[in-house]
């Protein structure tokens, strides 16, 4: 319905959809009210009541799951790149939550889908003051669709961005996993290849069909690197977590790094049963790999975001006796 008139978009967006690796979204309203949208003000009134609500539930779940205290987190770091609310909606979801109105608040908007790794790099670094640190998301993707906007790289978009919310608890005594090291690359002249478009209507998505070709050729470059620092090689690594930024990433770095689906799978299950969750995404990953408890003792595992700058964001993993 929504291509009724253009159909060579829709032609287009049937095909992107059956390639896209995703067989299942979640969203926060029915279509008919996506496609209503209109301009900012409906758009932030939706995040801030919906998002606000999705946040205070994934914060009580992780504090539940982990069996921690809410009085004993010390920040609370939030990552969006949904709608840019002043104050955040993490400001809101503190004081309907458990957590203490006197937490630290870390709210970060313009990372996109390497926030979630961002703020897991932080939150670790956060929890050496002798704390532990929530590191939550809100990405409600639905509310900068554009309707008037039938380019190839909203038409990706439209096929695999959805809703969902997380909230990690870093430093806690719970997980058997620890970090071990994080580090960001920020890659020259590639500012264009990804981000948002600000028209006088809202956001729109910039998404340069060279990005996976430039990944190719710079990110085992840069992870190389990262694990030198360690004394290690790719080889070493025993399992690799992805941002599922797409289909075609997921392939060009399973092959780039010669990994088995088996070492990466998780990735790629999350994109199928939720699609791409922007910053939120690499929580249900990391999530659904601690659920499977493959990491054993002397093993280790990395993750990786990319997101717009172009940046690349590890962190390196390993197990550890809890």
């Amino acid at each position: 319905r929504w291509l009724h008139d253009d159909k060579q978009s829709q032609a287009k967006f049937l095909r992107i959809n059956s390639q896209s690796g995703v067989k299942t979204r979640r969203f926060t309203q029915p279509y008919d009210n996506i496609l209503a949208l209109n301009g900012l003000e409906n758009r932030a009134a939706q995040f801030e009541t919906i998002g606000t609500q999705m946040l205070v539930e994934a914060i009580e779940k992780t504090l539940q799951e982990n069996n921690q205290a809410p009085e004993d987190i010390g920040a609370l770091v939030f990552t969006s790149c949904s709608v840019p609310l002043i104050p955040s909606i993490d400001a809101a979801a503190i004081l309907k939550s458990s957590l203490s109105p006197e937490i630290s608040r870390v709210p970060i908007y313009q990372h996109g889908c390497a926030g979630g790794v961002i703020g897991l790099s932080l939150g670790a670094k956060l929890s050496k003051l002798g704390k532990p640190v929530i590191v939550s998301s809100v990405e409600l993707c639905s509310l900068v669709f554009q309707r008037n906007n039938h380019s190839g790289a909203h038409l990706v978009g439209a096929a695999i961005f959805a809703d969902g919310a997380a909230a990690t608890i870093v430093g806690g005594s719970a997980s058997n996993l620890s970090i071990v090291d994080s580090q960001s690359y920020l890659l020259p002249n590639s500012r264009h290849l990804m981000g948002y478009d600000i028209f006088d209507d809202g956001f729109h998505l910039r998404l340069d069909r060279a990005l996976p070709s430039m990944l190719v050729k710079e990110a085992p470059k840069i992870v190389n690197s990262f694990l030198a620092k360690h004394d290690k090689e790719v080889s070493d690594i025993n399992f690799w977590l992805f941002h599922p930024g797409g289909i075609k990433i997921l392939d060009f770095l399973m092959e780039s790094f010669s990994l088995s689906h088996e070492q990466c799978h998780w990735s790629y299950d999350v994109l199928r049963d939720f699609g791409n969750l922007s910053s939120t995404t690499i929580h249900y990953v990391l999530d659904s790999f601690q659920r499977d408890d493959v990491l054993k003792p002397g093993q280790n595992a990395l993750i990786m975001g990319i997101g717009p700058g172009l940046t690349v964001e590890l962190i390196l993993l390993e197990h550890v006796d809890s």
